[in-house]
């Protein structure tokens, strides 16, 4: 049986992307040489978008977050990437605002957005329940994900079956009561935690942490396991030791 390496990260969140989150995985990608590269979203974050964004925010702009994106891309060189519900941000604010030169703008900046996926060769789908991407073999399917809840990755499955996805920034693991078994995983983050403000009154960011994680795929079966690697105290834990 042929098997392939695969990494899994997401929500760097563009700006606030935390430097040594992002080492770690360097290294790791160095090491590790995967055959597949997954983003599973919130590239950017767009803060300055969001519906309720301080004045502090709006005036930050989305130029310095949005470079910060770009790099990531440029160095993690993803085959698959799903747009995040922060990234949608700077659709829907297409769309949506009222003032049509603002509207213009973003508009035009998603058009760039695209443009630049486009000249990676990155495979990407935009953020909706019925959008996610497969590996060429089969396998989980990889979305941002939706549901935070205190077991996301079950909360998943049940929806989209065998599934890896981010959004809820905690790493979980769900085995299915299945009789064709299964499984759903759901991300730490690589933004840097106490820069995510927004959800500083929210009890479940307590649960939150930093992540990734690795797997390997069957090419011809389209059989995968994966593993989590989570940062505990400052120090990168996987199942091959301390990072």
């Amino acid at each position: 049986m042929a098997w392939e390496r695969a990494i899994y990260v997401g929500d760097n969140h563009g700006n606030l992307v935390c430097p040594k989150a992002e080492k770690v995985v360097q290294k790791f990608v160095e090491d590790w040489k995967p055959q597949h590269r997954v983003h599973v979203g919130d590239l950017w974050d767009f803060s300055g978008l969001r519906k309720k964004a301080s004045a502090e925010e709006k005036q930050a702009g989305i130029s310095h977050d949005y470079q910060c994106g770009l790099q990531f891309l440029d160095w993690f060189k993803p085959n698959l990437l799903l747009l995040g519900n922060h990234d949608w941000r700077l659709w829907r604010a297409a769309d949506e605002f009222s003032e049509g030169v603002l509207a213009d703008l973003c508009r035009m900046q998603a058009m760039k957005a695209e443009d630049e996926l486009r000249k990676r060769r990155i495979t990407w789908r935009n953020y909706g329940v019925n959008q996610y991407l497969t590996l060429p073999m089969g396998g989980p399917k990889f979305l941002h994900g939706y549901r935070s809840t205190m077991y996301p990755a079950k909360a998943h499955f049940e929806n989209w079956g065998e599934c890896v996805l981010g959004h809820v920034h905690k790493p979980d693991t769900y085995e299915a009561r299945h009789v064709d078994k299964g499984r759903a995983m759901t991300l730490g983050c690589l933004a840097d935690l106490s820069k995510l403000t927004y959800a500083d009154q929210t009890p479940a960011k307590l649960a939150w942490r930093q992540g990734f994680a690795y797997g390997i795929h069957n090419t011809k079966t389209g059989a995968w396991q994966a593993w989590h690697v989570i940062n505990q105290g400052n120090e990168w834990i996987s199942p091959q030791g301390i990072l």
